[in-house]
């Protein structure tokens, strides 16, 4: 169906939607550009043979000699130089391939890309790379800043009921036990480690981009910080590398390069050294894609190993070598990955599953078995509060290492960590509540505070862009009323050859629009509602064979359609 005969439907529910939907509003509420396919009647892989049909069946409709009516002659005009401009470009190999990639607006840019025998995919694949080459020159003028503070607390005397006992001296009567306030307890919180790190990105050239941040960590009143330098250079699409040192002691050099020798699989490597005297620590990735939505890796790492003397006597070090088998893989909605790892200090299973939840909150399980670390596990989750902030948090326990609930807070690349160490050994009460606790705020949180806000905030978005394109969506509803009038004779011939074949298709009503809030009745005679339009004209007009087709490939507008034959 050719939209210039539809209205532009924007009645989009409010309920069950959240803060992405915002942008998602503003783009499907907006005017919409001209769909040449859909005036066309076609699909957008249709043929040359398909365009020229669909262009001489169309100006059998809209012809304006084909109309002896002074009114539906000068309509006649309008709707036809549209068709004639939709079948100019569409029949243009040159003019099709560059809307097909850039819409309308294309149309009018001046390209410069390569001489004019070239096929319309080549030419398509240089204007996919123009553009996106101005995006990058775009993006890369932006410095990229990261930041992340870390705040460790201990309050695991909080929930230890053990006191002390209290020794007076020989003969000395017992001192009465002091009354405790309300957060007596709170004062055997712990400031136990801060961390903080902070980082900047810009690029050198256009292929090499610079990052220098910094980190510092305190612990009981003691740490220290260190300043590194990454410089990252693409070689190609395939590869790239990246050099990284720190300014400061103690020094650390790495570099590393990650290789793709095809879009199922990659080569990652590192190289690590604090010193020349022994060679680096090298670590190498292999991987390659199993299935559809799974990669299989294995990551060889040597450890502190020697050379020919070099590296001097390594038995005594703790740093050994380690092979790691995984795979990871994931849907729409769930990711998960499976590690095996074997060395000759410390071995581990690791399993972590990710789910998305509704309105942006995510749900984490993870389990490690370890020789040195025991058994972990974690659940947690993460909400979106606006466009550019997150919160969330999560609950990790095991054994030995207790029970220990996270807190996060992200906004514009910088974040904030909170996690606070319930106990020191594991404990059920505590992870039992750990769990229920955060999970309790995060739901009240969602159900009074953020659910409340996204719907205000989505039916404010709402009106705002019916406000706005008020005058369009009646301009379009305008046009839409005047395409049918110039069907009408059409669709009375071919609703008569249809009514004396023993299986033809007669339209009696057709309405468009949103309906399922709205009660119409097909039989009665009442005016429709300023959102529904009655269409039985337009699909009459489109029966062939007692057939409706309307062919896929391009945007439709119509969102419901009620057809009583």
């Amino acid at each position: 169906m050719d939209p210039y005969m539809n209205p532009l439907d924007q009645s989009i529910p409010d309920d069950d939607l959240d803060d992405d939907e915002l942008l998602k509003l503003e783009k499907e509420l907006a005017p919409k550009a001209t769909d040449y396919y859909g005036i066309l009647n076609i699909s957008r892989k249709a043929s040359d043979e398909e365009i020229k049909d669909a262009y001489k069946k169309l100006c059998r409709y809209f012809h304006p000699d084909k109309h002896n009516n002074e009114g539906n002659k000068k309509l006649a005009e309008a709707k036809f130089q549209v068709i004639q401009k939709a079948y100019e470009v569409i029949s243009d190999p040159q003019k099709r391939a560059i809307y097909d990639t850039y819409g309308e607006e294309g149309l009018n840019a001046k390209w410069e890309v390569g001489p004019k025998f070239k096929t319309s995919q080549e030419m398509q694949e240089e204007y996919e790379k123009k553009a996106r080459l101005q995006r990058e020159q775009e993006l890369d003028s932006l410095v990229r800043s990261r930041g992340e503070v870390q705040i460790s607390v201990n309050a695991a005397g909080v929930f230890d009921p053990y006191e002390p006992p209290v020794f007076t001296g020989f003969g000395q009567p017992m001192e009465p036990p002091k009354k405790k306030g309300p957060f007596h307890a709170l004062s055997k919180t712990q400031l136990q480690q801060l961390f903080m790190r902070h980082s900047f990105e810009t690029q050198l050239g256009s292929q090499t981009r610079a990052v220098i941040g910094g980190s510092m960590v305190s612990r009981n009143g003691m740490g220290g910080g260190n300043i590194m330098g990454t410089v990252r250079h693409t070689v190609s699409p395939k590869l790239w590398a990246e050099a990284s040192s720190t300014l400061l002691h103690p020094r650390v050099l790495n570099l590393k390069t990650y290789y793709n020798p095809s879009s199922d699989s990659f080569i990652n490597t590192v190289a690590q050294t604090r010193t020349f005297y022994a060679p680096p620590i090298l670590t190498l990735t292999a991987g390659r894609r199993l299935y559809a939505t799974t990669t299989g890796y294995v990551t060889y790492r040597t450890g502190e190993w020697s050379l020919l003397g070099w590296g001097g006597d390594v038995s005594r070090k703790m740093d050994k070598s380690s092979v790691a088998l995984g795979v990871a893989g994931g849907k729409n909605q769930t990711s998960y990955s499976v590690e095996l790892q074997t060395g000759i200090i410390a071995s581990h299973i690791a399993v972590e599953y990710t789910r998305k939840l509704p309105h942006n909150a995510q749900l984490r399980l993870s389990g490690l078995v370890s020789t040195t670390g025991g058994l972990s596990a974690s659940v947690g989750s993460d909400h979106k509060v606006s466009e550019h902030t997150r919160i969330g948090m999560s609950l990790e326990c095991g054994v030995p290492s207790g029970v220990l609930v996270k807190f996060r807070v992200s906004r514009l690349g910088q974040k904030v960590v909170l996690p606070i160490i319930l106990s020191t050994e594991f404990d059920i009460q505590l992870a039992f509540f750990g769990a229920v606790i955060p999970v309790s705020i995060a739901v009240a949180l969602d159900q009074l505070l953020l659910k409340p806000r996204r719907r205000k905030q989505i039916k404010e978005k709402i009106q705002q862009l019916r406000e706005e394109h008020a005058d369009y969506l009646a301009m379009r509803k305008q046009e839409a009323l005047e395409g049918q009038q110039l069907m009408v004779e059409i669709a009375t011939r071919k609703m008569r050859q249809e009514e004396k074949k023993q299986d033809g298709l007669v339209i009696i009503k057709a309405w468009y629009g949103r309906l399922d809030d709205i009660e119409l009745d097909e039989d009665s005679d009442e005016p429709l509602p300023e959102e529904i339009i009655d269409v039985s004209v337009v699909l009459q007009s489109l029966v062939n064979d007692s057939r409706v087709t309307v062919p896929g490939g391009h945007a439709k507008v119509i969102q419901f359609i009620y057809i009583f034959i």
